[in-house]
């Protein structure tokens, strides 16, 4: 319920004073911050709201969490049996029967309850803490107005047996103990059980009777703790208590020690609360000599067992009030972070679209820049491949030229050599005889240049006064793509023709 990290406030309102206690909680340490008390006797009602705003805003605390501990002498104790074990059996069975133990009616009071233990196996033995529904609301309403959020409202009996509990390192069964509590106005006698208050009675007297009336008060409360223990012993809650704790070391109580030992037929042992709590050194000195006439073991006690502690007070509309709130909390939280959520994943969405357009731009720019080089490499390229094909086509028909010219014999001449693109030859000569001609036609096709050589027209003539034989000779590269059809001349195709002259 209380935020390990936080410190918590301690409240307890009467008419007479206001003690708060500020405590440091956490899981390492449980220390006291600071101890304030404020006599309200001469204050008016309407001023105390004030008066407690006040005092916060000295311990400079800004909305704390507070728990609320409810004044002891207005509170009424009764120990009953239960014939169940099951809890929520049990609270129905309180709500039910609660009314007989007062003379105020169910709605007028408000009841928690400590469950002590178990006896006959199937009955739970408990103790009823009972008050006025109108002595809380009154005090809720102060809280209100000084702008305190009280998440508890407590027993204290319950908080300080189960202190000294663990200050005494005690465990389930063991003989209880008695706690002896005595404050400025009344003395808070308490029988630990299970860790827990067994029973518990508020005796009306206190360090300032005792201060003021003397050995007559003390007489008078040994009288009343020996009642409340013959009370305890008549009820037959469990067994009585060989030790009985007084819980100051002030001189006016250690004077009780042998009275109430011989009173109670029992030990009394001074166990001072202070020697078993943590606080700083000017803290330590206001609660031994500015408040040494009072108690504020109640306040420690509830602020160190909060978390353990089985009777809260707390008004059910408050409760209601408090859920609706903390749901209505969650649902704005939970709005919140939706809200969060959806502008997350809407700036992820329009990061992650930003990025990519200006990635995309980027991109685009360099494209452009680019594109520019590549296109000036490209005509660069294309001119070279240009010259290169210039080039490798010189050196082909010199490649031809010179393969005709190892291989034409000397009684061929050549009248024309045509060259074409795609590797396409034909050649128009005159020979002495058709004989050479064939003779020619074999070597162009034992040639490595040359393929599918043949001849397209022979016809005979009269060349220089002699007979001759005109040819035509058809053959392609070798390097030329194969072809199913011959293909016909281009007109216009570049062509390189040369007349060689028959060698003698």
């Amino acid at each position: 319920m209380f935020a390990k990290d936080k410190d918590t406030i301690g409240i307890i309102l009467t008419a007479e004073s206001l003690r708060l206690a500020q405590l440091k909680i956490s899981s390492n340490e449980k220390k006291i911050a600071d101890i304030i008390k404020k006599d309200l006797r001469s204050v008016s009602k309407e001023e105390v709201p004030n008066v407690l705003a006040s005092l916060l805003a000295e311990l400079k605390i800004k909305k704390p969490k507070a728990f609320s501990i409810i004044p002891s002498n207005q509170v009424t104790t009764k120990n009953i049996e239960i014939p169940s074990l099951d809890p929520e059996e049990i609270k129905s069975i309180i709500d039910l029967q609660a009314g007989r133990h007062t003379p105020y009616s169910r709605e007028e009071i408000l009841i928690g309850y400590i469950s002590i233990g178990v006896f006959q196996r199937n009955y739970t033995k408990v103790l009823l803490a009972i008050i006025k529904r109108d002595v809380i609301k009154e005090q809720m309403d102060v809280f209100e107005q000084a702008g305190v959020r009280i998440e508890k409202v407590v027993f204290a009996p319950e908080a300080m047996a189960r202190f000294y509990a663990e200050a005494l390192q005690v465990k389930e069964e063991d003989i209880p103990v008695g706690i002896i509590n005595i404050a400025n106005q009344t003395a808070d006698f308490t029988i630990e059980f299970n860790k827990t208050a067994a029973t518990y009675r508020n005796i009306p007297y206190g360090m300032d009777h005792i201060i003021k009336e003397g050995e007559s008060v003390q007489q008078q409360l040994a009288d009343e703790l020996f009642k409340s223990v013959e009370a305890y012993q008549n009820e037959d809650i469990n067994k009585l208590p060989e030790t009985y704790i007084l819980t100051s070391d002030d001189a006016k109580v250690k004077e009780l020690q042998p009275l109430l030992e011989e009173k109670l037929k029992a030990k009394i042992k001074v166990m001072p609360y202070l020697d078993l709590i943590e606080a700083p050194q000017p803290v330590m000195l206001k609660i031994v000599s500015e408040y040494n006439d009072d108690s504020f073991l109640d306040l420690i006690a509830c602020g160190v067992s909060l978390p353990f502690m089985q009777v809260d007070l707390t008004p059910d509309e408050i409760k209601t009030k408090r859920v609706i709130e903390e749901k209505g909390r969650e649902v704005m939280k939970l709005g919140i972070f939706s809200c969060i959520l959806l502008v997350l994943i809407c700036s992820i969405f329009f990061s992650k679209i930003f990025f990519q357009s200006v990635f995309f731009d980027k991109l685009k720019e360099d494209y452009i820049k680019y594109h520019k080089k590549v296109m000036v490499l490209d005509n660069m390229a294309q001119k070279t491949r240009l010259v290169k094909d210039y080039v490798n086509n010189r050196m082909t028909t010199l490649d031809i030229i010179n393969e005709l010219y190892m291989l034409i014999p000397d009684e061929i001449y050549l009248e024309s050599v045509v060259v074409l693109e795609n590797g396409n030859i034909t050649l128009q000569g005159v020979s002495e005889s058709m004989s050479r001609v064939f003779n020619f036609v074999s070597a162009l096709e034992d040639s490595l240049l040359f393929k599918g050589v043949k001849t397209t027209s022979t016809s005979a003539k009269k060349d220089r006064g002699k007979d001759a034989a005109a040819f035509s000779i058809a053959l392609r590269l070798e390097s030329a793509p194969d072809i199913v059809e011959e293909e016909a001349p281009l007109e216009g195709e570049e062509a390189v023709q040369g007349e060689a002259a028959s060698a003698e």
